[in-house]
């Protein structure tokens, strides 16, 4: 039994240590010239893709500015406006006027009621007193329109859509006359 524990006991033979065996940095069944060829491949599809995207674009067509947008949205309005009923009416006009002054100055003209919205801008010199008054008739109108469906006049519509008109060009008009 002593000889069956020696025999356990004895170290087995050490062997030599093989050096470390060399990794090439790419696989070795393709050629050191596919990695450039590759990356400069899809440097040229990148490029053929904005070339062809610019192409696309009609010529003469610049982004519309916020401005621009409002200013077509209104005239579509007034071209709806003896379809529509006021209460829809008074959704679009309001949405679109919010959407305008949010894209245009970043307030959050859309995020908040209409006193929130108005309690925002009162010590903001980005409106002028007189664009505030007409802001807060504005609002007032729309939520009357919107929220209680008050049932008004089409010269009253068109009033409304007029002030609408009279915030997006107006607002503009001093913002030109201030750069210059």
């Amino acid at each position: 039994m002593t000889s069956a524990v020696s025999s356990l006991l004895e170290l087995a033979p050490l062997h030599d240590i093989d050096p470390p065996v060399p990794i090439p940095p790419y696989p070795v069944w393709y050629p050191v010239w596919v990695a450039p060829l590759a990356i400069l491949g899809v440097l040229g599809l990148t490029a053929t893709f904005f070339f062809v995207r610019k192409l696309s674009l009609p010529k003469g067509k610049r982004p519309t500015s916020p401005k621009d947008t409002a200013l077509q949205a209104l005239a579509l309005l007034r071209s709806q406006i003896e379809v529509l009923s006021p209460h829809d009416f008074g959704v679009k006009v309001s949405a679109l006027l919010r959407r305008y002054i949010q894209e245009e100055y970043g307030l959050h003209a859309t995020t908040q009621t209409s006193m929130e919205f108005l309690v925002s801008i009162q010590d903001s010199p980005m409106f002028s007193l007189e664009e505030k008054v007409i802001l807060g008739k504005f609002l007032e109108m729309a939520d009357l329109l919107k929220f209680s469906r008050k049932e008004i006049k089409r010269d009253e519509t068109s009033a409304l859509l007029l002030q609408a008109e009279q915030l997006v060009c107006t607002k503009n008009q001093d913002a030109v006359s201030q750069e210059l």
